[in-house]
């Protein structure tokens, strides 16, 4: 949550810009670049949150109110958070925010093929995505590939093959590689964790 100053934040969940009162929500794993829009320094209240799949820019009303509560009580703070949170409205999306969008959605997205429909060169949206969002557009599809596929492991029975499949990985090395290179351990490692959460759940 900001409490002073602007900054702009790009990662899996796009690009946006914060100001006093705005929150950014992340899920686990989530790689992103940011950098200071105004000479004020930035203060930013950071408050726990475990929900991978409500992420973005949203508002709060108060949140100096969050700010004092927090020095109290966190997980008190985090809670009320949750209750007064509201998405912020979506402004149009530049080019480098589409391609974010398509290479999240569509993992057999073609690059040349994308830069082709929106008039510009392939060289062009390399350099201006790697410049927005820290990587490369290929390294990004491959990342937000695998955090898509890593979300859906611990609350599913489907096999780790099944859901290689689903997310367009051509084999089930291709899905183990790149989920231990985002989360730092492989499939078979979450889908154990999520098996053991739902066994203690149920008990």
């Amino acid at each position: 949550m900001v409490l002073a100053g602007t900054f702009e934040e790009a990662g899996f969940a796009g690009r946006f810009v914060a100001g006093p009162g705005d929150v950014l929500l992340h899920g686990a794993f989530d790689c992103h670049a940011n950098r200071p829009l105004t000479r004020r320094s930035l203060t930013i209240l950071r408050l726990p949150w475990s929900d991978n799949l409500l992420e973005g820019l949203f508002h709060v009303p108060d949140p100096d109110a969050l700010a004092v509560l927090a020095e109290r009580d966190v997980e008190a703070a985090a809670a009320q958070l949750r209750i007064h949170l509201t998405r912020r409205a979506s402004l149009p999306l530049h080019w480098t925010e589409r391609l974010q969008q398509a290479l999240s959605s569509d993992p057999c997205v073609r690059l040349e093929g994308w830069a082709e429909s929106e008039n510009l060169a392939p060289e062009t949206v390399s350099r201006g995505f790697r410049r927005v969002f820290g990587v490369a557009p290929k390294v990004f599809r491959l990342e937000s590939r695998a955090r898509q596929a890593w979300n859906r492991i611990p609350g599913t029975r489907s096999t780790l093959t099944e859901i290689a499949a689903d997310f367009g990985f051509s084999d089930l090395a291709h899905f183990s590689r790149a989920v231990r290179a985002l989360t730092g351990a492989p499939p078979s490692f979450w889908q154990a964790r999520g098996a053991l959460a739902r066994q203690v759940h149920s008990s």
